[in-house]
């Protein structure tokens, strides 16, 4: 069972398709204050729409991550253990998705700067208000996202096993491990306590 659930987890915290929606934000907007600022002319209103349609999917797609990984959060804090005793995670998955987080928080910071960027930029004056918005929103997203990725790397950690299992058996008599006892004490020169 916990397999599948990591499996999701990892599927809706991919990082790169994280990684490549941050850039579908930004992308728009730096192509268009870069046209902008080398022809010094005006913004023309339907690139503008058209910038912010792409930067409204992107924020969607985000959206649609962050609702996977709440349904991810609802399955892990609805876990009855008396259920099913044998369900463990890896050690390494929240370590992982607290990486991923942290990647998402450079993302939250890319998006402040360029967003820093337009909102100063003279020919994106008559669209300030959307620019706000849209900034808004992204940052909202990321940082939900990113605080998402860090709520299932909490509650997963609850089922870590923080010591490796080892199954083994150990065959012989008491009198066998006595008599190994005694010859390692001889090996060692340990002496017998009289405490006994």
């Amino acid at each position: 069972m916990i397999t599948g659930i990591e499996t999701l987890a990892l599927a809706a915290t991919d990082i790169g398709s994280i990684s490549r929606v941050a850039q579908q934000i930004v992308s728009p907007l730096v192509q268009m204050n870069g046209e902008l600022v080398s022809s010094g002319a005006l913004v023309n209103p339907d690139e503008v729409r058209h910038s912010f349609d792409k930067v409204t999917i992107a924020i969607n797609s985000v959206n649609r991550k962050l609702y996977e990984c709440n349904e991810i959060i609802n399955s892990l804090n609805e876990y009855d253990e008396t259920r099913d005793n044998g369900f463990a995670i890896n050690l390494d998955f929240p370590n992982e998705l607290r990486d991923r987080a942290e990647v998402l928080s450079s993302h939250i910071e890319t998006l402040k700067v360029v967003f820093s960027l337009v909102e100063t930029s003279p020919s994106w004056k008559p669209y300030f208000s959307s620019i706000q918005t849209n900034k808004s929103e992204s940052i909202r997203a990321v940082s939900n996202l990113r605080n998402a990725y860090l709520n299932i790397a909490l509650i997963a950690e609850q089922f870590t096993s923080p010591i490796p299992t080892v199954e083994s058996s150990v065959e012989g008599t008491e009198e066998s491990f006595a008599m190994a006892l005694s010859a390692s004490r001889r090996l060692l020169r340990i002496k017998t306590s009289g405490w006994r």
